[in-house]
């Protein structure tokens, strides 16, 4: 199953930062911004994999068009595919 979330793509110091808002505490970091969204996929899935076996739920999506950003902000919003339960990793 694939799971959507939306993230802010933060420039800083000629590092990138990615924030996926929803999902607590959870972002990636890259020397650009190819990098950064690759890390942020890969530290949501982990974050989702966590959750979904602590039997939690996930929590509800935020629309892109209820963000607010700051100057040199972007949004996007990433998809995480989850393996589906009975899969081997």
């Amino acid at each position: 199953m694939t799971y959507y979330y939306p993230a802010i793509i933060r420039k800083k110091n000629n590092q990138y930062r990615v924030d996926v808002i929803d999902l607590a505490g959870c972002y990636g970091e890259g020397k650009d911004k190819a990098d950064a969204l690759e890390d942020a996929r890969e530290a949501g899935g982990n974050w989702l994999l966590v959750e979904a076996e602590d039997g939690m739920d996930f929590p509800k999506q935020t629309h892109l068009d209820d963000i607010s950003l700051e100057e040199g902000e972007e949004k996007t919003m990433l998809a995480f595919l989850m393996p589906k339960e009975g899969w081997e990793e």
